[in-house]
């Protein structure tokens, strides 16, 4: 059994205000401008500032507004509006302000740009408050507001980063993922594909055989034209039984619940059943193996195909065979499958298959690190030899 690891937490996901946020960044500035000037006009009402300095009062409230339209066209201009604000109002009414147009420029122009446009504020709030205000302390709070401003603007430029960094990476998966699905389905419809042209192929050609045997008897030897019929019949029941087999993984969802179980897949045990129905097809074929047993389903499933695929190449397009011989034994580490006959070859014959026979016996023999052999031998007749890693996996 595998080590069994740990997935690493799952990063917070934006809450719906913030998505809502960056969604609807001018709702925002709007929102901002309209508590600003509710919480200041309270403040400035309960320090009677409209009675004493009016033209003070209504600036702080104009730079305000002027400082919420310019936050994201213009960062540095709103910096320096409400720095200058902040130099001769109040400071702790324009707490909030500062705190937001350093974050912005931090996040929106640049850290080094933050750091040296916040400095350049310390001094002059400390120049100002000292020679023209007689207030040194302006320059000391001054400096912990713009250094929290700095401190937020950094908080919220890792963080899009760090958000986005996982928007890219999510999306990277997803594409992985994607690929990986689509080599799939093209793997699973390339083996299917293999099975059903070996599954078809081998049952169409024996019962065309016994069929035109059944035909050419059916006068002088009716008895055996009868069972060529009905061989024919238990063929096409095998082959269709084969099929079904085959077309079982497309079944989903709750009709595959109910069905039964597939049968297993064919085997070196039924090797025998296959080299009968070709014998009673008029193929004269003899099997002989060696060491083969306790080899693993998937490898004896190949096997069993690549006899079959053999064979039903040999029907087709041996002429006159005398002896089809199959032979499969495992030497060290690797299993060999040959199969070769001695059908003579007159002339050029038609192909009478899809293509896909030699190709699916590579295919099949590439899942186990295989190597395929295919040709013609002296005098006449065609070998194939197949040889497969005994210890591979499919």
């Amino acid at each position: 059994m595998g080590r069994v690891t740990t997935a690493s937490p799952a990063p917070p996901r934006p809450g719906a205000l913030e998505r809502w946020a960056g969604r609807h960044p001018a709702a925002i500035d709007v929102l901002l401008v309209v508590v600003y000037s509710i919480v200041t006009t309270g403040q400035l009402l309960s320090l009677d500032a409209f009675t004493t300095a009016p033209f003070g009062a209504t600036a702080l409230l104009v730079a305000g507004f002027v400082v919420g339209v310019l936050r994201r066209r213009a960062p540095l201009a709103a910096f320096v509006v409400a720095g200058i604000a902040a130099t001769l109002a109040v400071p702790l009414l324009l707490l909030p302000l500062v705190l937001l147009v350093v974050a912005t420029v931090v996040t929106r122009v640049g850290v080094r740009v933050g750091w040296i446009a916040s400095a350049a504020a310390v001094l002059v709030f400390t120049v100002v408050g000292t020679l023209t205000l007689h207030d040194p302390s302006r320059g000391v709070f001054g400096a912990v507001v713009l250094l929290a401003g700095m401190v937020l603007g950094l908080w919220i430029r890792t963080r899009r980063a760090y958000v986005q960094a996982l928007v890219d990476l999510a999306d990277r998966v997803r594409a992985e993922q994607e690929q990986r699905a689509v080599a799939a389905v093209e793997d699973e419809r390339a083996r299917i594909a293999r099975e059903m042209h070996d599954v078809v192929a081998h049952g169409l050609s024996v019962m065309i055989r016994l069929a035109d045997g059944a035909d050419a008897l059916v006068d002088k030897e009716p008895e055996r034209s009868r069972d060529a019929v009905q061989r024919i019949g238990t063929v096409g029941r095998d082959s269709l039984a084969d099929m079904r087999r085959v077309l079982g993984v497309l079944r989903t969802g709750d009709a595959a619940a109910h069905q039964t179980p597939t049968d297993p897949q064919p085997s070196l045990a039924d090797l025998d059943r296959l080299v009968t129905d070709q014998r009673a097809a008029g193929l004269p074929v003899t099997l002989h193996s060696d060491d083969v047993d306790g080899l693993p389903d998937s490898l004896a499933t190949t096997v069993y195909r690549i006899v079959q695929e053999s064979l039903t190449n040999a029907s087709r397009y041996a002429l006159d065979p005398t002896t089809v011989d199959v032979r499969v034994t495992r030497s060290g580490g690797s299993v060999v499958v040959l199969v070769q006959d001695d059908g003579r070859a007159q002339g050029s014959v038609p192909s009478q298959g899809s293509g896909r026979g030699l190709v699916g016996l590579r295919e099949r023999a590439a899942l186990y690190d295989g190597q395929v052999e295919a040709g013609p031998v002296t005098p006449h007749g065609w070998r194939v030899r197949v040889v497969l890693r005994a210890g591979g996996t499919a």
